[in-house]
């Protein structure tokens, strides 16, 4: 089972959810007022702050996009949050496979209607900290089979977790993954550090979710026996299509402090 969490309940009105924020910042509509005062509170402090995170979702869609042309069908995925914008099934393909995860049963529970109806995609109860509480799941096994050859995500997480538990988590993976399986990851780069570093960091701290910063050597590190695909850690910017939209104005405006890898298990 996963770990108690003081992470705030995504059904909670009373406090503001870091998911729903993130949702709100991504112009979708499963949050709450207090959610959307608390957004636009860090916005005025920091405005780059929707980039950033439509940073992290682009990084998804071409991670996902990239791995498809591969010919993955499969995909597992760590703290997914609410599947609203641009998510994993809406970017693939009819027929993939996909079980998404969270920590939290009331996401998790919210996160069923919305994919109900939708026999290739599952969500479940799973700590990304813990991801060997998800893969014996009956559903897991029924969607993947024995080959686990698939796509595995772990995007936008890194930075609310400790070293120990992402090199855990990415050992665990590596065990039970087939050749050939491929992880895409996103995290912060430490040695960019912009004048809103401090008023994020803090802002996360007060909705109970602190975050940790890595240089791309700390970054690295924490891969074990995973490959680095190439052209290695990059910063997020430089996995997206050059002709996206905006790309020009967030990097300019987040400095570039957010990187990611694609990792293969060889």
């Amino acid at each position: 089972m996963p770990e108690p969490t003081n992470t705030p309940s995504i059904s909670d009105a009373s406090t503001p959810s870091a998911g729903r924020i993130y949702d709100y910042m991504l112009g979708g509509h499963h949050n709450f007022e207090i959610d959307r005062q608390a957004a636009d509170g860090l916005i005025k402090q920091v405005p780059e702050m929707p980039q950033w995170v439509r940073l992290i979702r682009w990084f998804l869609g071409a991670a996902v996009r990239s791995m498809i042309d591969d010919g993955f069908s499969k995909f597992l995925d760590f703290a997914s949050g609410l599947p609203t914008v641009d998510h994993i099934h809406q970017i693939a393909p009819k027929g993939t496979k996909v079980v998404y995860s969270d920590v939290d049963p009331v996401t998790v529970a919210y996160a069923q209607e919305i994919v109900k109806g939708l026999p290739e995609v599952a969500f479940v109860l799973g700590d990304a900290r813990r991801p060997e509480s998800i893969l014996d799941l009956d559903v897991v096994k029924r969607l993947f089979g024995s080959d686990h050859r698939l796509a595995i995500g772990f995007n936008g997480i890194a930075w609310f977790l400790e070293d120990k538990d992402i090199m855990h988590a990415l050992d665990v993976l590596y065990d039970w993954a087939s050749p050939g399986a491929k992880l895409f990851i996103c995290d912060t780069n430490v040695n960019v550090v912009t004048s809103s570093t401090d008023k994020i960091a803090e802002f996360y701290k007060q909705v109970r979710q602190p975050v940790f910063l890595r240089s791309v050597e700390q970054f690295e590190s924490l891969f074990g026996r995973w490959t680095i695909q190439e052209p290695g850690v990059q910063p997020l910017e430089a996995w997206l299509p050059i002709d996206r939209s905006g790309i020009e104005k967030t990097t300019r405006r987040t400095g570039g402090n957010l990187i990611g890898a694609i990792l293969e298990k060889r």
